[in-house]
């Protein structure tokens, strides 16, 4: 064992006195064996006594080392024990080092990762780089071993790549120590901010690595540009409201101003000491105590600023500026600031004057308004009347204040009035107009016409009515006598009809029958005695019979314009194209091979079809007949657009006629051509006009001489 512990540091002295005695009593031993063979060949007593009291002498001298032994052994087991003592001490010690040790590793550990903190470390020989495990957390990477400082780069975004190998080579090149933000790339492909420390490791003369931390920065930056962000809005926002801030330290009279403040003031940065008597030489002389009072008696109550004051600019302009601030006390309660807003409320406060002149003359217009105006609440009250009103219902103004307007309004005409008064609550109306009854004050009715609106507050939510008044009665009587008279009318007009009704029936019947007579027999002369007659005869026999043809004609063209006046219309979406289209396949069949009808697809309008349809075939059977004398007879049919309206037009190449004749052109009757140049009874475009007028539309033509005529129309 001692050979054991000679080794261990802790018991090394103890071993070394061990060691030391076994030495000696081994010596002893060597000593008794040397001269053992001597003592046996002594022969004398003399000689054996002398040997014994030398034995005896290195006996005692023995024992007194073999005591000392003894004692230098107690003391070596003391001190033996005391260093065992001390040993165990120490190594209790270094277990609760190492404990400690371990802990604060584990915590710096924690404390890495809690703050996003990795190391690393370069080689710059090897060209080798090494991640802590929290790097490689960051950088959300599963790395093995070192990395190449190529590979290392590839985690550097592509725009920051260049500025840090520049910072890194000057660490090398003069082992300077770098810090800076960079973005780095993720082994998911996530961008995050993090900071970047360098410091060069410099044992002698040159640099032999880069070591450092990399800390993840990504939320605390995201938290900054949200910040910023918020910062900008804020600056925008204020800047949008013309409010500017401002800070005021008392003791030091230091006042600092946000940019906004300068641009307020008109006081340029450079020339602002930031005093307040810069502030105060800015103000209107006629606000200056006002403001100096305000400012006394937020100091003295500490309550808040509150004052609205002139200034005047830079350039002289007057401005109007609302302050408002809050004091800043210290702990034992003293005023150290005050810090506050300042608002340019110059538009506000021109507008305010704008309504309250408005207001004035809002109430001047009710008060003198040749018509009655009432506002009336939600609940049907009336607040506010004029003397107009008043006057009508005979009231006075103060009586009226007392009655809603149900108790004004007669009995038949409330429910109308509740209903449109619902509709307007709704938001489904803006207002309504309407004619009803009002009671005066001796029980008697009036006509009104009502104009009633809703008023709104700058909630959109609704505030009272206005309601507009105006007596009708006059008008209601002249109204009833234009009815009766309308009705008298109604009833001759009726009559006439029927007349009209029987002249038709006369026409159709009792014309007809002597005309067919008149043909019949002069039909029958020309095929019985044609040869018994000399050419005069038969020449007029043959007028005979083409007159009567014409008078049938004629008869059947006039009974036509009476059925248009009367017939019942139905108006509809109609393609006025294809019923073109229709009336030039008939007359291109019938007659007019000839002719090129040209018409415009697609054109629609609200019209009687029946009543279109006889419209265009009078007009193309004009065009057509007028123009085929031409060698390419051609008609149009189209639309455009002519002072606001959409027009149609049939233009034809044809004969044309003189414009000085165009008003004769829609009479009964009237023709520019005689019957010889081109059949025809004159009634075909005044039964046009009465179509196109049933419609409420206009026609009319443009035409030239040998060039062609154009004809126009509007349906509405």
């Amino acid at each position: 064992m001692d050979a054991v512990i000679f080794w261990w540091p802790a018991y090394g002295l103890s071993a070394v006195i061990r060691f030391a005695t076994a030495v000696v009593s081994l010596g002893t031993v060597f000593a008794l064996v040397k001269i053992t063979p001597e003592v046996l060949k002594f022969k004398s007593p003399q000689q054996l006594e002398k040997l014994i009291n030398e034995l005896t002498f290195l006996n005692e001298r023995l024992h007194l080392e073999i005591k000392q032994r003894e004692a230098a052994e107690a003391e070596l087991r003391r001190l033996n024990e005391e260093l065992e003592r001390k040993v165990e001490d120490r190594t209790a010690d270094l277990q609760q080092s190492n404990q400690n040790l371990k802990r604060i590793n584990d915590l710096f550990r924690s404390a890495q990762k809690a703050a996003g903190i990795g190391i690393w470390e370069v080689d710059l020989e090897r060209q080798r780089v090494f991640f802590s495990r929290e790097v490689n957390e960051i950088y959300n990477v599963d790395s093995q071993g070192p990395l190449t400082v190529q590979e290392c780069l590839q985690y550097i975004h592509s725009e920051d790549r260049q500025a840090v190998l520049k910072l890194a080579r000057k660490a090398v090149a003069k082992g300077i120590p770098y810090d800076k933000e960079i973005r780095i790339i993720t082994g998911d492909k996530k961008m995050l901010w993090s900071r970047a420390v360098g410091i060069p490791v410099k044992p002698e003369d040159e640099v032999v690595a880069l070591r450092g931390l990399i800390m993840n920065i990504d939320p605390l930056k995201t938290s900054q540009q949200k910040i910023e962000e918020s910062r900008r809005v804020l600056t925008m926002a204020l800047e949008a409201g013309e409010i500017g801030v401002w800070h005021w330290h008392i003791k030091e009279n230091k006042l600092e101003w946000d940019d906004y403040m300068h641009q307020l003031f008109d006081y340029p940065k450079a020339q602002f000491k930031g005093t307040l008597d810069e502030f105060m030489q800015r103000i209107h002389q006629d606000d200056t105590q006002k403001v100096n009072k305000a400012i006394a008696v937020a100091l003295e109550r500490e309550v808040k600023l509150d004052v609205t004051f002139r200034i005047r600019t830079g350039q002289g302009k007057i401005r109007i500026i609302q302050s408002k601030g809050e004091v800043i006390t210290d702990d034992q309660g003293n005023a150290e600031s005050i810090v506050g807003l300042s608002i340019n409320i110059t538009a506000a406060k021109a507008y305010e004057e704008t309504l309250k002149e408005s207001e004035q003359r809002f109430r001047a217009a009710v008060d003198y308004s040749p018509i009655g105006v009432a506002l009336v609440s939600l609940k049907g009250k009336l607040f506010k009347v004029n003397q107009a009103l008043a006057s009508m219902l005979n009231y006075s103004e103060k009586e009226l204040l007392n009655l809603d307007f149900s108790e004004i309004t007669h009995p038949s005409d409330v429910n109308s009035d509740a209903k449109q008064i619902k509709k307007l609550l709704q938001g489904r109306i803006a207002s309504f107009q309407a004619d009803k009854r009002y009671l005066r004050k001796d029980g008697k009715s009036i006509w009104i016409q009502l104009n009633v609106s809703l008023v709104k507050d700058a909630n959109k939510e609704p505030k009272y009515f206005i309601a507009q008044i105006l007596d009708i009665t006059e008008r209601k009587m002249a109204e009833e006598k234009i009815q009766e008279t309308v009705r008298q009318r109604t009833a001759q007009l009726e009559a006439m009809n029927q007349e009209l009704e029987a002249f038709s029936y006369s026409v159709s019947h009792d014309l007809r029958s002597p005309l067919r007579s008149i043909h019949g027999f002069s039909q029958a002369l020309l095929e019985d005695y044609a040869t018994s007659l000399d050419e005069m005869g038969n020449d007029y026999l043959n007028r005979v019979s083409a007159a009567s043809v014409r008078m049938g004609h004629l008869i059947d063209d006039l009974l036509a314009l009476a059925r248009i006046t009367r017939q019942d219309m139905k108006i509809d979406i109609i393609d006025v194209s294809e019923v073109a289209e229709q009336v030039a396949t008939a007359l291109k069949a019938e007659r007019y091979q000839n002719t090129e009808f040209i018409i415009k697809p697609g054109l629609k309008a609200h019209a009687d079809q029946g009543l279109l349809t006889v419209a265009l075939e009078n007009l193309f059977e004009n065009a057509a007949k007028y123009s085929r004398v031409k060698d390419h007879p051609k008609v149009e049919f189209g639309e455009h657009s002519a002072n606001g309206k959409n027009t149609f037009f049939i233009k034809d190449n044809g004969v044309g006629f003189d414009m000085q004749y165009a008003d004769k052109l829609f009479g009964a009757f009237q023709r520019l051509h005689t019957a010889k140049e081109f059949e025809g009874t004159g009634i075909g475009l005044a039964t046009v006009k009465r179509v196109i007028h049933r419609h409420g539309g206009e026609i009319w033509a443009e035409s030239e001489l040998g060039v062609g005529s154009c004809f126009y129309f509007t349906l509405t």
